[in-house]
């Protein structure tokens, strides 16, 4: 049951202050904290291979690229997998088995639709002939697509079917192995991607550990940490179930965590948990949010179906763009995305392409400039071109 708060409404300034603290884009965490901030915020977006480390260094203290190589290829802490919306993120590792069960069969039943013959084997050729010569070439060790693709090809000694997109580098059957819970992202090979079994490359995670019904309560909690305020139609979005499954898992049992809440100025109402309204009690607004750079397909742009809190609806076609599948890189200035922005990097200088949407004042220029400059610094490169569109 999820208690309804209709004597005061939440003004939307603060929603966005909470929103900031939640991802660590107002103080940014300790530097050995990577596995926390991946956690808080649900995971990180990775289909574009920059975009983790650049989330991670306006996130984390004194951030370098080799702490998250760490955490994912030797530590393990981290696991780089496909979740929400069928898109790559990365995860605490010890949270897959609830990102697992919770998404499976919202991948197989919604958005994996398009592997139909004659492009792709059926469902039943899939799962008894392909995927065992999957887990038999990945036995030793991790490989790159070409190699398993030679592999299994070869142990399938079946030419007369090339089904040349099996695997595609949009996913393919490595992606569908992946939501069946049998390979995961390994460390890079020579620059390309490389895919390891699961129980190989994690063998102490255990995907069984909970069931669909109690995984999807417990990610909807995990988004409402992160997220919240938040709808229903933002947790539907956001992870790519079904707005009657996230009502499902509120009526399971994740209601008694939860109270109701609305928004001031924006319509409709939302969910909140009853934990956080401490510190939302104690935000003050007196101090700015620090400016960000935020990358392509950062995960505070792509939490909630209802932008309102971080982007004016104007704004908006400036940022995504559906033709393409692409969202760009933006800049925030105290919690608002009001431009985009855009680098170009060689061996020994960094150009910075800033291109606001409206005219930004003197103190917001410098900051943004000396952000660029931390940039180029996080990058390696001493030289720095800087300029702003007009």
């Amino acid at each position: 049951m999820i208690t309804r708060v209709s004597c005061e409404t939440v003004p939307l300034e603060m929603v966005t202050r909470l929103f900031l603290i939640k991802h660590h884009l107002f103080q940014k965490a300790k530097k050995n904290n990577l596995v926390k901030v991946a956690k808080d915020v649900c995971g990180l977006q990775a289909q574009a291979p920059l975009t983790p480390y650049l989330s991670f260094w306006n996130r984390v203290e004194n951030f370098e690229n080799d702490l998250l190589d760490e955490a994912l290829y030797r530590d393990k802490t981290l696991v780089k997998v496909w979740c929400m919306r069928g898109t790559l993120h990365i995860i605490p590792s010890q949270d897959l088995p609830i990102y697992n069960k919770a998404l499976r069969r919202m991948w197989f039943e919604h958005h994996g639709e398009f592997r139909d013959e004659p492009n792709f084997p059926s469902a039943e050729e899939r799962k008894k002939r392909i995927y065992p010569k999957i887990l038999v070439a990945l036995a030793q060790r991790p490989l790159k697509r070409k190699e398993l693709d030679a592999k299994v090809r070869s142990s399938l000694r079946d030419d007369a079917k090339p089904y040349p997109g099996l695997f595609s580098a949009w996913g393919g059957i490595l992606k569908e192995t992946g939501y069946e819970g049998l390979t995961v992202h390994a460390e890079p090979c020579e620059g390309e991607a490389c895919f390891a079994r699961l129980d190989k490359w994690l063998p102490k995670i255990n995907l069984d550990m909970v069931d669909e019904d109690e995984a999807k309560e417990k990610l909807l909690i995990k988004y409402l940490h992160g997220y919240g305020p938040a709808s229903v139609q933002d947790f539907a979005y956001w992870s790519g179930l079904m707005a009657s499954e996230a009502r499902r898992a509120i009526e399971n049992g994740a209601g008694s965590l939860l109270e109701e809440v609305e928004i001031k100025g924006v319509k409709g109402r939302f969910l909140m948990l009853k934990e956080d309204f401490k510190l939302l009690d104690s935000i003050s607004l007196d101090e700015k949010a620090p400016l960000c750079l935020l990358p392509k397909f950062d995960s505070l742009v792509l939490g909630h179906k209802d932008r309102t809190r971080v982007i004016r609806n104007e704004y908006k076609e400036r940022v995504f763009r559906p033709k393409t599948g692409d969202v760009a890189a933006t800049l925030l200035i105290n919690g608002q995305v009001v431009g985009t922005w855009k680098h170009e990097k060689t061996k020994s200088s960094l150009t910075v392409m800033i291109k606001p949407f409206h005219k930004l004042v003197k103190e917001d220029l410098k900051e943004v400039e000396e952000k660029a400059r931390g940039l180029s610094q996080f990058m390696g490169v001493e030289q720095l071109k800087f300029s702003i569109a007009s």
